[in-house]
């Protein structure tokens, strides 16, 4: 008769079988309880024959404490003893905490999954009540008090993985009973008491007086978190629709977002924070703030026609910086961001006289030796000038130049020391700045898709 561990993650498997197949299936294994006890539980259904393979461990040797080495040789030599492949992952984290070590984890074990892989994580009832109380403490939305999901995806080393936690709805108890009766060597982490540190008084000292005052608090605190994700999945498909509406040209990329102000203002007011917080998330696991949101908005509401305010968001994979210009507000990544605004000397760019470069139909439109926005024509480029303030641009019957030609042609501050004329081998002249084209000589903003045909920008970072 199986226990009611294996049996759970074996109707997780059937239900998600669709998920697994095609992928290498990986394991998260510290050699604690829980993550041993999951791998041995796929080691019994492996070897009754109800799954088809058994997933890879990964072990993760970050150095804090002197014991590491021996944690890792315990996953190696478990590992081998019931016929699993593992891989041991050195760390070198810059500092000693709580977000860099999981961070640093999640790094190195996707560093060496492919696109769409499965990381199995062994997840349960009570880390979901201290990872809900420690968004609630944080003062955390529907969306961060669902909790951890079953299936999450997780982004990093330009790939998207997916995290599957099968146990998320059994207690740490029923874990603790299964390993003791298996006779699993595992170690026990003291950092996980640790009271130094948030998730160790949750562990040690509140959710034991929560149980308490009601034994049930875990799990209710867990079944809350289900309704609250259930909740939050219709709110999803709510602001969807009307991120729909917000659909900007230069939103599909994965550095920068584009909003028009106006469009926002004609949602519905009860929608507006909800539809902004998910606009700033992005491709993060986690929106800004309520406090970050509420900044945003007000920057919008803003009528002063300062646009040298800049809000800054530090998210779980990347910094942003959220600005506005005319009637736009704008997200952009933060590296994106400095390489725009740091500036570079028109002779630290590609020389353009060179006439086989233009015949390669690349231009470097921003470089800072480091990273660069290109041009990419599918045509030659017979010409390419740098736009100095000093130079003249006819557009329709007029001439404009500096800050005119930048009125005329609504270009963002950071943006107007990367502004190019270009003139392709068909004739076609074209103004050119990062994310942003203009047909000569009428000066007509041109949408990214209808120049696709001509050539498009790609970011080299």
């Amino acid at each position: 008769m199986p226990d009611v561990l294996t049996q759970t993650l074996l109707t997780a498997y059937q239900t998600h079988r669709h998920r697994l197949d095609g992928v290498t299936l990986y394991l998260a294994c510290s050699g604690g309880r829980d993550s041993l006890s999951l791998a041995y539980a796929c080691h019994l259904l492996y070897q009754a024959g109800q799954i088809d393979r058994p997933p890879i461990l990964l072990h993760v040797h970050h150095g804090w404490q002197s014991a590491n080495d021996d944690w890792a040789k315990l996953v190696e030599t478990w590992a081998i003893q019931h016929g699993f492949d593992y891989q041991i992952l050195p760390v070198t984290l810059p500092k000693n905490s709580e977000t860099h070590a999981r961070q640093a984890r999640y790094d190195a074990m996707l560093s060496v999954m492919n696109d769409h892989d499965v990381l199995m994580l062994a997840h349960h009832a009570h880390d979901q009540a201290e990872t809900v109380l420690m968004r609630l403490i944080d003062g955390a939305g529907v969306q961060g008090l669902s909790g951890m999901k079953s299936w999450q995806a997780k982004f990093g080393h330009d790939k998207q993985v997916w995290l599957w936690r099968a146990w998320l709805e059994l207690s740490r108890e029923q874990i603790t009973a299964f390993a003791w009766h298996h006779k699993l060597p595992f170690v026990d982490d003291l950092t996980n008491t640790d009271t130094a540190y948030v998730r160790g008084v949750l562990r040690t000292q509140i959710l034991p007086l929560l149980s308490t005052i009601n034994p049930k608090a875990i799990a209710n605190i867990a079944r809350s978190s289900q309704l609250l994700c259930e909740t939050a999945a219709w709110q999803d498909q709510a602001v969807d629709e009307y991120l729909v509406q917000l659909s900007h040209e230069q939103n599909h990329l994965p550095y920068q977002a584009v909003m028009a102000v106006q469009a926002f203002e004609r949602l519905p007011n009860l929608a507006q924070s909800a539809v902004l917080h998910h606009w700033l998330q992005g491709d993060e696991p986690l929106p800004p703030s309520q406090q970050t949101t509420q900044s945003v908005l007000e920057l919008m509401a803003r009528t002063d026609n300062d646009h040298r305010s800049q809000i800054i968001w530090q998210g779980a994979y990347h910094r942003y910086v959220i600005c506005r210009y005319d009637a736009y507000l704008y997200r952009y990544r933060d590296d994106v961001w400095q390489l725009l605004t740091a500036g570079v000397q028109t002779d630290e760019l590609p020389n353009l006289q060179h006439e086989h470069q233009h015949e390669l139909g690349e231009l470097a439109l921003v470089a800072d030796g480091r990273v660069q926005i290109i041009l990419k024509c599918q045509q030659a480029i017979t010409h390419a000038q740098k736009v100095e303030k000093t130079t003249p641009i006819i557009i329709g019957k007029h001439s404009y130049k500096a800050k005119k030609l930048a009125q005329q042609l609504r270009l963002p501050p950071w943006l107007r020391g990367h502004l190019w004329q270009v003139v392709v081998a068909d004739g076609g002249h074209w103004l050119i700045a990062p994310m942003m084209v203009w047909r000569l000589p009428d000066g007509e903003r041109v949408a990214l898709d209808n120049f696709a045909p001509i050539g498009r920008m790609v970011y080299n970072g």
